[in-house]
């Protein structure tokens, strides 16, 4: 067959210089982050090489009503009142539900969730970062938490309200992105404050958010054991910025303080991130993310695919039909998170996980607490295989 010219790689090369690429510029912006950190340094993350850093820098904070700048601020307090909890998400980029959860529900809550972070522990397939050990994966974990991502009175009494505010602000059919429990332990590192709907970046959605989160706070947190970073009222700068608009100074980060069984809703373009635990105990959070119903694939390609197109697949093919994770998709038990998402990337390489459940030797990480035997703890779970495989 004969090689037309203006087809060939060659051509093609010659005739793709940045100048020449479709929205090269908008694309390629980095924003809003780098004009964040042009014009905010306060807001850079910290070297978790060197040890952890006090005075400007956003990680050393207090409070709203302590903070020298915000204390003056009517920033949301815990509420019941639904016109409330609407007037504070749409002023501030988040609201707080009180008694989301009841005395009984928060406390089956934490009991499940520190006897899992123990339990993987034990079975060393704990997932430890610089912040704190995460529990991914939640919904194989204890009938809690599903019933959590079903906003089930059972498990949370505050489910219809929470279910109607996500109806209005991500249209009916929203799905779970994911749900996992972020750990701030002592003498951790905090998150570089960031959007969860980063992934759209530079694109900012301006009349709505593209992603909601619901954080369940099992425990008591505050200034001391690492309450969430957020800075007030960011997600409106984002908007008013724009799609590739830069952002100037920005207002300082506070802690959250909230009591145990009160949820958060917070919008996915406000900033926040895991603050630093300074008490002498593990800190949990339980952040359920939340998406439009488009924002996933139309072919559910880790079932439709056969066996055999799968293990013979190249590594684009997998990369091109959603089988190479990245940290905000097609994530394993938590395998993916921290990937680059690039084609051959080991981190997150899934199709392992397909295979072992094809040939029927897929081990899930279930149940697990100190009580466990050590039969369980030591199952040959797909996860502790796929986490062997990156260092191979």
């Amino acid at each position: 067959m004969k090689k037309i010219k203006e087809f060939t790689q060659d051509y093609i090369d010659q005739n793709s210089s940045n100048e020449n690429h479709l929205f090269y510029d908008f694309l390629h912006s980095k924003e809003p982050y780098q004009s964040i950190f042009k014009n905010n340094p306060w807001m850079l993350p910290p070297d978790i090489k060197k040890p952890l850093e006090w005075g400007d820098h956003y990680w050393d904070t207090t409070v709203g009503r302590k903070h020298q700048y915000w204390k003056d601020f009517e920033l949301p307090k815990p509420s019941k009142d639904i016109n409330q909890i609407r007037e504070d998400f749409l002023e501030w980029g988040f609201a707080l539900i009180e008694d989301a959860m009841s005395k009984e529900q928060t406390s089956r809550f934490l009991n499940r969730l520190l006897e899992q972070a123990e339990g993987e522990k034990l079975a060393k397939i704990e997932n430890i970062t610089p912040s704190g050990q995460y529990v991914n994966t939640l919904i194989n974990k204890g009938e809690v938490f599903a019933q959590c991502i079903e906003q089930n009175p059972e498990a949370v009494q505050a489910g219809p309200l929470i279910e109607q505010l996500l109806n209005e602000s991500l249209g009916k059919g929203w799905i779970c992105h994911s749900f996992l429990a972020n750990g701030a332990d002592p003498g951790g590192y905090p998150q570089g404050l960031h959007m969860d709907q980063g992934p759209l970046s530079p694109w900012i959605t301006q009349e709505a958010p593209a992603l909601v989160n619901t954080m369940y706070i099992p425990q008591d947190i505050n200034e001391e054991n690492g309450g969430t970073l957020v800075i007030p009222g960011s997600h409106r700068i984002m908007i008013e910025a724009g799609s590739d608009g830069q952002i100037g100074e920005l207002p300082p980060a506070i802690n959250l303080e909230a009591k145990a069984g009160t949820i958060m809703l917070f919008d996915g373009r406000l900033l926040h991130g895991t603050a630093v635990n300074k008490s002498d105990k593990p800190r949990f959070v339980a952040t359920m993310s939340n998406v439009k119903s488009w924002m996933r694939t139309q072919e559910n390609w880790v079932i439709s695919v056969a066996p055999e197109i799968l293990k013979n697949a190249s590594p684009k093919l997998l990369h091109r039909i959603g089988l190479q994770a990245l940290t905000y998709g097609s994530t394993i038990e938590g395998f993916g998170l921290g990937a680059s998402g690039r084609i051959g990337d080991k981190w997150g390489a899934i199709q392992q996980f397909r295979v072992a459940y094809d040939e029927g030797n897929y081990q899930r990480v279930r149940e697990l607490s100190a009580a466990s035997t050590q039969e369980e703890l030591s199952k040959d779970y797909t996860v502790r295989s796929a986490r062997k495989n990156t260092k191979e």
